[in-house]
């Protein structure tokens, strides 16, 4: 499992059948600040999710990819 920060959400005009209904989140992985250990850095990278709870923009969430998906 992944920290990340929801940054936006994604809209799609054609989706498989399965997926209608569901909504497409953009995240920004969190990364621990080697300065600060206590705090998290912004990764470079961004993720596309299903989001199954709700979340909105801003929020930190936790995310899995690959097999654990």
């Amino acid at each position: 499992m992944f920290l990340a920060r929801v940054i936006g959400s994604v809209v799609s005009t054609k989706k498989d059948e399965a997926m209608k209904g569901r909504k497409l989140l953009m995240l920004r992985p969190m990364l621990v600040d080697e300065k600060d250990p206590a705090q998290f850095r912004p990764g470079s990278n961004t993720v596309v999710a299903v989001d199954s709870l709700g979340a909105g923009e801003g929020e930190l969430v936790m995310f899995c990819q690959g097999s654990s998906a």
